[in-house]
């Protein structure tokens, strides 16, 4: 891992910063600043793979593709754009979505269209399954594309339902005229935010210079003391916000059928009883972000209780702490559905209204992944008192029909993947005579509470936090 980062020069940068006497959270920002006007996707190398998966700031995730009685697993990258996209069904003579057709992945989405890779074509009935999945995806416009790429990694050969196939060259010279042949075949122009996310990956790439190349812990650069106490912690101050927080907290082991659940809980101050609030984890994991969120509860009275999912899946037999880059944690997710994910926060709700001192109500809470697993816990817990969405999708009309519990979302605008079924899912729950509240903030991400320092950002998390902790108190007291 030390080729991208003398390519970089972030070690260099770093050392000069350091030399004149800069904080390291202002070489981030000039770093930011100098690189995120010049960002423009590439075609990965096999140097630059590991970095672009451990760097990316877009949404990515695996979604099960149904095949006749089956299903089988793609792997699907969003842009960061606030209007419907093209869809790129990318394929490889290789196989299913290695390492490097997903770093490919994540830069065709740098410029603006979903990347669906799916796993090794097998057939017709897996290609058809797979094209039907694609034109249905909210976020698309119903332009689906198909690139494949030869054995060789120098040519790709681009399809469409009603065009004709076109071979294309490919390298890193060329890479610029294939996204010229993408964006003028499906007369793509993505509408952007006034600031992107791919300003993140320049903070990611010099957060990982500092860490000598570890996504493990990327966070700690701000000083816990620039965040306001009454907002939760962004990615940049999450580790000084634990470090110096007086509240009490602990790791404890919830025992399941399959696995022992690691789970992190805050506690508020005194020894009275609380609300407690089943936090659901983004993709990326039980991070000390997540942390930060369980210590910002905890500051606001409630219990709160913060299961890692990746129990049992790391490396050593651990969880989230034993994976060394954020992309292997990404990958482990493979092994976690729907049900498995219902099952754990099951038996974490459980576990917790057992606490000495519990009151008795229990909120979910969730952001990304676990923003679509709170809005879900709603339908399977009847008992549930609220649920708690950021920028996470909603559960299909079944479920909805089941839930008792008041809702509420908060969503950015820059974030068509969810801000396209809020509208629909608004309707449904009216329909169905349930309790939603949803907001969506301009020129804001996904993910605006971890990313707070770019766009709008700041300003969405300030007005929804408090928006979320006013439900909480509301439904928990």
């Amino acid at each position: 891992m030390t080729s991208w980062k003398t390519r970089t020069g972030l070690v260099a940068l770093i050392a000069a910063i350091a030399g004149a006497g800069i904080h390291r959270w202002e070489l981030v920002r000039l770093h930011a600043a100098t690189s995120a006007a010049a960002v423009h996707s590439v075609l990965p190398s096999a140097d630059d793979t590991k970095r672009i998966l451990n760097t990316t700031p877009r949404h990515r995730e695996w979604v099960a593709v149904p095949v006749g009685g089956r299903t089988s697993l793609s792997w699907i990258t969003f842009p960061d754009r606030s209007d419907k996209a093209p869809v790129i069904v990318l394929t490889s003579a290789e196989g299913g979505p290695s390492d490097w057709i997903r770093a490919v992945s994540d830069q065709l989405a740098a410029e603006g269209f979903i990347t669906l890779a799916p796993a090794a074509p097998g057939g017709a009935p897996e290609t058809a399954a797979v094209h039907a999945y694609a034109s249905t995806i909210p976020a698309g416009d119903g332009q689906v594309l198909t690139l494949a790429v030869d054995k060789t990694r120098t040519h790709v050969d681009a399809s469409g339902s009603t065009r004709k196939s076109s071979r294309l060259a490919l390298a890193a010279s060329s890479w610029p005229s294939v996204v010229s042949f993408l964006n003028t075949t499906t007369g793509s122009n993505p509408v952007k935010a006034v600031s992107s996310m791919d300003d993140h990956a320049a903070h990611f790439a010099a957060l990982m210079a500092q860490a000598g190349g570890s996504t493990k812990h990327v966070s700690g650069v701000q000083p816990a003391a620039q965040k306001r106490p009454d907002l939760p912690a962004s990615i940049l101050t999450a580790d000084d916000t634990i470090a110096h927080t007086k509240l009490r907290h602990e790791w404890v082991d919830i025992p399941t059928p399959t696995v022992k659940l690691h789970t992190w809980i805050s506690y508020p101050a005194g020894n009275g009883k609380a609300g407690i609030v089943l936090i659901m984890q983004q993709a990326p994991g039980n991070d000390m972000w997540e942390k930060g969120i369980a210590d910002q509860l905890a500051q606001e009275g409630f219990i709160a209780v913060a299961p890692d999912l990746h129990s049992g899946l790391g490396p050593h037999g651990g969880g989230f702490d034993d994976f060394e880059f954020r992309d292997d944690v990404m990958r482990a997710n493979a092994q976690l559905n729907d049900n498995i994910r219902q099952s754990l926060y099951h038996a974490a709700y459980d576990w917790a209204l057992k606490l000495p001192r519990s009151s008795g109500k229990v909120a979910s809470l969730g952001f990304c992944a676990g923003g679509g697993n709170s809005f879900r816990f709603a339908g399977e817990v009847p008992e549930l008192k609220g649920a708690v969405v950021f920028y996470g999708g909603a559960p299909d009309e079944a479920t909805m029909a089941k839930i008792n519990a008041p809702v509420i979302g908060f969503y950015g605008d820059n974030d068509v993947r969810l801000t396209a079924s809020v509208e629909p899912t608004t309707a449904t729950m009216k329909k169905l005579g349930k309790s939603y509240e949803s907001h969506i903030y301009k020129d804001a991400t996904h993910a605006f509470i971890w990313y707070q320092d770019i766009g709008r950002n700041y300003e969405a998390m300030a007005d929804s936090w408090p928006r979320a902790i006013a439900f909480l108190k509301k439904n928990l007291n």
